[in-house]
């Protein structure tokens, strides 16, 4: 059964010689919010998956029919399209989206096909005065209604009101534009759940999506969405962070209330229990440090302050000096940690200054095993209110490493690398692995099995995990 409790800091199974989250942040010396000392625990059931769920076309085909028809996806960022007739296409799994700014104040979703013979209306990102057909040169106007049909005394049995472009419903939450292919979708703020009242005073339409890295990855969108719903995997992927990544003290937050949010809370500045040995505070600094900028010479730490409070106020300064804003209010949980939210099915978005980032994993269409990968960046609005930059896309394909991007630091950039090279090896051992069920562990990968719950859900499984008949 489901539960949530306030007067636990961990799950009374839990045998590990790390520290818990939160008898980590407790001694901070600046306190956490109290969004971030709550401690939810939810006991999903879900523990295996048949593992034709990340390889078989024929459930990638039963997740558009049955799950991409019906949630809401995050197709753009409003300054995407900052005046009237722009347009972005979002090619969402089952449908070819326009999304288009109308006016000022009004954001629509077209499909993007002619509603004479079916054509794309368009082939890229564009700003337009009307819609028109590259095909035979039927047009709309910006809201949809029929501007101009060629040979109009062709088409005696065309009646105008009929040929309204066929809309997605739209919903805009934080600057975030989102989609639903279901013209009977409850509202968007209620799908959004926890991300509503989790990120009131962490506003997301006070930034700008600055720089999108987009790479295709070789794994099924579950494969990739799922390596980021944990930090499991860091000390063998990821071992250079293994003295300070603070792996094994995550917290997992799985409401039992909300089908669509989950998060976790990694701490900074403490070894996980797979690390052999004891760290001294200088040590795990030392680890840190070396590892961000292989630098040789590490600061000495001031007697009795450890590298997390150190590291949180070099992050305050850091970031300030770099946006231009003053963060010394914010906690030491909030200036260093990582704070990841998903939104179900593909959407990851950050609460933490160290993190101005949101991820998107979108499948390519007809291939199970790839995913086109959404990097998002993120700065501050100028405080003047000048106009904000284009937002530049980088393909990373192929063959392209984000540690060469220009983007991320380069550590940080070798990182996903990581993550390039683990994610494909994944997928290729559940192509070529048999037919043995994917499992998962009952805590670390709870929101793998909150994914997974909330997907057998829309898909109508069994508790095998296969289509009811």
């Amino acid at each position: 059964m489901a539960t949530r409790l306030k007067d636990r800091v961990e799950p009374d199974y839990r045998d590990s010689s790390a520290p818990a989250y939160q008898q980590v942040i407790a001694g901070d010396p600046r306190p956490a919010p109290p969004l971030f000392t709550e401690y939810a625990e939810s006991d999903v059931p879900v523990r295996r998956v048949p593992r034709a769920q990340y390889t078989d076309p024929a459930f990638a085909a039963l997740e558009r029919e049955r799950m991409w028809s019906r949630v809401w996806q995050m197709a753009c960022r409003e300054e995407q399209i900052p005046e009237a007739g722009d347009c972005l296409l979002y090619e969402a799994p089952g449908a070819s989206l326009i999304i288009v700014r109308t006016d000022d104040d009004t954001i629509k979703a077209y499909y993007n096909s002619c509603l004479h013979r079916g054509m794309k209306l368009c082939a890229t990102d564009t700003s337009v005065t009307k819609l028109t057909c590259p095909f035979h040169g039927f047009s709309w106007n910006l809201d949809g209604s029929l501007a101009h049909v060629p040979s109009r005394w062709d088409f005696p049995q065309v009646e105008e009101a009929d040929l309204h472009l066929k809309e997605a419903k739209v919903g805009r939450w934080g600057g975030f534009v989102f989609v639903n292919l279901d013209p009977q979708a409850g509202p968007l703020e209620d799908y959004l759940g926890h991300l509503v009242p989790h990120f009131a005073d962490w506003p997301r339409d006070q930034v700008y999506l600055s720089t999108i890295l987009r790479k295709t990855m070789d794994a099924n969108w579950k494969t990739c969405i799922e390596a980021f719903l944990e930090a499991f995997h860091v000390p063998h992927i990821h071992a250079q962070a293994l003295p300070f990544g603070g792996d094994s003290s995550t917290q997992y937050d799985v409401w039992p209330d909300d089908p669509h949010v989950s998060r976790f809370l990694e701490p900074v500045g403490v070894p996980g229990d797979q690390y052999a040995g004891v760290l001294s505070e200088q040590e795990i600094l030392d680890a840190a440090l070396r590892a961000v900028s292989g630098a040789a010479d590490v600061p000495q730490l001031p007697e009795g302050v450890k590298a997390r409070h150190f590291m949180a106020e070099g992050a305050r300064l850091q970031m300030g000096q770099a946006d231009g804003r003053d963060y010394a209010h914010l906690s030491d949980t909030e200036a260093t940690d990582a704070m990841q939210y998903s939104l179900f099915p593909n959407f990851i978005l950050f609460r933490s200054l160290l993190y101005p980032y949101a991820y998107r994993f979108l499948p390519v269409k007809g291939d199970p095993g790839r995913t086109t990968f959404d990097f998002m960046f993120f700065r501050p609005k100028p405080t003047d209110g000048s106009a904000l930059p284009e937002v530049k896309v980088i393909d990373l394909d192929p063959g392209k490493s984000y540690a060469d991007a220009g983007v991320l630091p380069r550590w940080h950039g070798e990182i996903y690398d990581q993550d390039v090279v683990g994610l494909a090896q994944c997928q290729d051992g559940l192509q070529g692995g048999g037919d043995g069920d994917v499992i998962y562990s009952r805590y670390q990968e709870v929101r793998l099995r909150h994914l997974h719950q909330t997907l057998a859900t829309y898909l109508d499984l069994d508790e095998q995990g296969r289509p009811r008949a």
